[in-house]
């Protein structure tokens, strides 16, 4: 990053002796300002070290890329800070690493030089950070930090008073904390924002008290900055004996600046030759104003070099050299073009960037609206969904009230007659033996004949009355809700685990035949399958075909990856319009009450989803027989 190397024989600190070896380096830098030639490269090397990695530096590795980006700061290294601080900058934004005062203070650098060199958008960017990081603090350093930024970006409004007043709100607060950074260099823009308003005298004084202060604090580049800057207002007020004063107290901080002050030497070049110009003297000031333009080519901004071009000018037409000051007004004038359209450049994009973020605005403006519209009516959604479920659960409740009720009418309609024909087989064989005890009694011995005649009616009664009880057992047995716990899966054929349910389920004699297609060996849950078998054959049976017609039912299934489908179809009456909707609702049937409980379809439905973890579904027309398809899922 920086263009020094360590000397030789050094060694980075280990990482136990970091903070104090910094330490150590702050306070030498502190004492010696320019003493930063000699530091630098040593911080940077560790630097680089730990930016190694990729990872954020922690609160000492930016701690030490604070101190380094002042110290480039203090040998005018401009591209060395700004690639110290962009090298900082996601450790102290995204990671936010560093303490309070080291995080403010790169922050506060890095908008500066954005500033400096016509970035403005980015510039400001970085004051929204700065001002939170300094919300509510009562340290004068933070404090004098956002009051000098907020100064250089008042000047890059050209707002000069304004900017005057927030750099020396930072100036105060700077001496309050008793810091010894780089705070002098606020005097050359406060000396600017003097000349902007037209105040030459304040300017002046702005440019000596910054001069004088830099050489007590042994700052003797800033020193020599401030001196040029001194002699050059005096110039331009042709006052050549305090310009030449000034040229000579530059000199000696020249002389104590040594190397650090290498990037400062042209502007000390700059005023010797505007001295010998002012005596009149253009040969010496052309030579040193042209070697002023070799070192501003290899250091300065565009606006610096055009400005010593123009001042070159004159002093050659002066000498009699018109073609070379016509070849260097064009060059200055071609840079200046150039400047204005590289401003205008950013400009464009600045404004398009501004563009998109409004545009980015809107879109996101818009997405909220419709955000919030969509839950409002997600909201209105989920309520009617509400509504809905509970009217449903509501009119299930009623129509399991009024099934309840068919329920019991039938099921008193098919109790009544096999209770009612035992219970007068019962009493009729209760007379029958009462009359005959009465005889016996009575009457004496009666033939044998009639008695074995009266014991054959008793007989007789208490078999109807079996027989009786025991459809009405049946009966009550359909009543009841079939629940079995599942049993475990088991490898079979399903072939033959159709025919057994067949059998199972279509009475002895019964004209229907079988058609099967379902040669597939499954591992499966067998009771409920068959079960569901059953129930829909059972179906086929009472409901397809009239008692005693002949009729096929046929069974095919197939597999589709993990998943049977098999279907039981017959070519019957099919289903009525009325009942398809409700088919797999209990106590729905064609012929309740005679015989039937309206059951099997819901017992077959709850085992196939329940159980087996599947779907049955049906699909009927009347007169054109009814199809049931289910399908589960099986293992291999």
């Amino acid at each position: 990053m920086g263009p020094s190397m360590p000397g030789p024989g050094f060694e980075l600190p280990a990482p136990g002796a970091r903070a104090e070896w910094l330490a150590v380096q702050r306070a030498g830098y502190l004492s010696e300002p320019c003493s930063a030639l000699e530091r630098v490269a040593s911080l940077q090397a560790l630097l680089d070290q730990l930016l190694q990695g990729g990872q954020p530096l922690d609160d000492l590795g930016v701690a030490l890329g604070a101190l380094l980006a002042e110290m480039y700061g203090e040998l005018w290294r401009s591209e060395a800070v700004e690639q110290t601080l962009d090298a900082l900058l996601p450790s102290v934004l995204e990671a936010g690493r560093g303490h309070l005062n080291d995080r403010i203070s790169v922050l506060a650098l890095r908008s500066r030089m954005h500033l400096r060199f016509g970035r403005r958008a980015e510039g400001m960017a970085l004051l929204a950070p700065i001002s939170r990081l300094a919300e509510g603090s009562e340290d004068p350093l933070i404090r004098a930090h956002r009051a000098r930024t907020l100064g250089h970006a008042q000047a890059a409004l050209q707002d000069w008073a304004l900017a005057i007043t927030h750099l020396r709100e930072a100036q105060a607060l700077a001496a309050e904390a008793g810091d010894g950074g780089r705070w002098v260099d606020m005097l050359i823009t406060i000396a600017v924002a003097h000349r902007q308003l037209g105040e030459p005298e304040a300017e002046l004084a702005a440019l000596r008290e910054g001069a004088e202060l830099a050489e007590t604090q042994r700052r003797w580049a800033a020193a020599l900055n401030g001196w040029t800057g001194v002699a050059e207002a005096c110039l331009q007020r042709q006052d050549l004996a305090a310009a030449q004063q000034a040229f000579e107290r530059g000199q000696r901080c020249l002389q104590q600046a040594g190397g650090s002050a290498e990037r400062l030497l042209k502007e000390q070049l700059a005023v010797q030759a505007r001295l010998h110009a002012a005596r009149g003297e253009y040969q010496p000031a052309i030579a040193l104003m042209q070697e002023v333009l070799v070192q501003t080519r290899r250091w300065s901004m565009s606006r610096q070099l055009q400005h010593r071009m123009r001042q070159l000018v004159p002093w050659l037409a002066q000498a009699g050299r018109a073609d070379e000051a016509l070849a260097l007004l064009e060059e200055a004038h071609g840079l200046a073009l150039e400047e204005l359209r590289e401003a205008g450049r950013r400009d464009t994009a600045e404004r398009l960037r501004q563009a998109e973020l409004a545009q980015a605005r809107s879109e996101q403006a818009r997405s909220e609206t419709h955000a919030r519209e969509l839950a409002l009516k997600n909201r209105a959604l989920e309520q009617a969904l509400a509504l809905q479920r509970e009217l449903q659960a509501e009119l299930l409740e009623a129509g399991k009230l009024a099934s309840l009720g068919h329920l019991l009418a039938g099921m008193a309609h098919e109790l009544n007659t096999p209770l009612g024909t035992a219970l007068t087989a019962v009493s009729t064989a209760a007379d029958t033996s009462r009359a005959l005890a009465q005889q016996l009694g009575e009457r004496g011995p009666s033939s044998r004949s009639r008695v074995l005649a009266e014991l054959r009616h008793c007989e007789d009664g208490a078999e109807l009355a079996r027989r009786n009880v025991e459809q009405a057992l049946r009966l009550v047995q359909a009543y009841q809700a079939t629940g079995q716990a599942p049993d475990q899966a088991r490898s079979l054929q399903l072939d033959t685990l159709v025919r057994a349910a067949w059998e199972r389920a279509i009475s002895p004699g019964s004209p229907l035949q079988l058609d099967l297609e379902a040669h597939l060996q499954l591992h499966t849950l067998a009771e409920p399958l068959s079960e569901v078998l059953v129930q829909l054959f059972h179906n086929a049976e009472r409901h397809a075909y009239p008692a005693g017609q002949a009729g096929r039912v046929q069974v095919r299934a197939w597999r589709v990856g993990a998943r049977v489908h098999l279907q039981v179809c017959d070519q019957g009456a099919g289903i009525p319009p009325e009942l398809l909707p409700r088919v797999f609702d209990p106590y729905v049937s064609s012929q309740f009450g005679r015989g039937r409980s309206g059951l099997g379809l819901f017992i077959a439905q709850a085992a196939v989803s329940q159980r087996l973890g599947g779907r049955l579904r049906v699909q009927s027309e009347p007169r054109r027989g009814c199809c049931f398809e289910l399908d589960w899922p099986v293992t291999d």
